[in-house]
């Protein structure tokens, strides 16, 4: 009697450990669970190429397929949020994003406010004018006439230079496509645009438009971190999985898959 109560006693017990073990690992996976670390992210959801929209509402383009690559390595989860410019820099200002990822050009300006990473993207702007214009080649050609950019645009930094003793009337947006189509009828004279954009955006709206000139900047993006201690941190481990990238050939491969070429080189 006394061998079989001590071998129920034993049972009881051996299962109860098990028990306790299998809650303690289901625990800890739990625990890794919930401590999984998110990133937020601001994009606009509409920059061809870069951030756009498909027909299922997913995000995809070379932003996308980055940050999907960045995020795996670094074990985040991707937490997106999509607004218009500049509303996606204010969503960091404000701090309920960690960065943006849609094209931002690196300004000394910028770099007093954020911590940026290294460049990952090189993109030449030109003027763009009606289509049947042949008087306006050149930044020179656009003295005493009107130049339409988006307020806050990264244009402004270069025109200060270009443009020293305001000559150009400036004409400012807030709806990034408004500018192209008052390009195409006549409202203003010209515009800038990624040499990238310029086909696309003819084909799609069905404008009148046209690229001249060589390129006026070559605009320099990288990715924008608070300057704060948390910000430094975040933009330091980012870099570090940006240069594996360039190093390993995934930014020229996905570079050249959606644009078909490699702006670094």
């Amino acid at each position: 009697m006394k061998k079989r109560l001590l071998s129920v006693v034993l049972c009881m017990a051996v299962t109860a450990g098990m028990l306790i073990g299998c809650g303690s690992k289901a625990n800890d996976e739990g625990k890794k669970e919930e401590e999984k670390k998110t990133i937020r992210i601001s994009t606009t959801g509409e920059h061809a190429f870069f951030s756009e929209t498909n027909d299922d509402g997913e995000l995809q383009g070379f932003e996308i397929d980055v940050w999907n690559e960045i995020a795996k390595r670094l074990d985040y989860e991707i937490e997106w949020e999509t607004a218009g410019f500049p509303g996606i820099i204010e969503l960091l200002d404000s701090g309920r994003v960690d960065t943006v990822a849609d094209q931002i050009g690196i300004t000394e300006e910028r770099e007093e406010t954020y911590y940026f990473t290294d460049p990952y993207f090189y993109v030449p702007y030109r003027i763009v004018v009606q289509e049947d214009r042949d008087d306006i080649n050149s930044v020179k050609d656009l003295y005493g006439k009107k130049l339409g950019l988006l307020t806050d645009d990264i244009a402004f930094s270069y025109f200060d230079e270009l443009d020293p003793d305001g000559k150009i009337e400036y004409v400012t947006y807030e709806d990034s496509t408004a500018v192209p189509s008052d390009v195409a009828l006549g409202r203003i004279d010209a515009t800038l645009m990624s040499s990238l954009h310029i086909e696309s955006v003819k084909e799609e709206s069905g404008l009148k438009i046209k690229g001249v000139g060589d390129p006026v900047y070559t605009e320099t993006a990288g990715y924008p971190f608070q300057k704060t201690d948390e910000g430094k941190e975040l933009r330091d481990k980012v870099n570090k999985v940006l240069g594996e990238l360039k190093d390993e050939g995934f930014l020229k491969e996905t570079s050249i898959k959606w644009f078909g070429f490699d702006p670094m080189e």
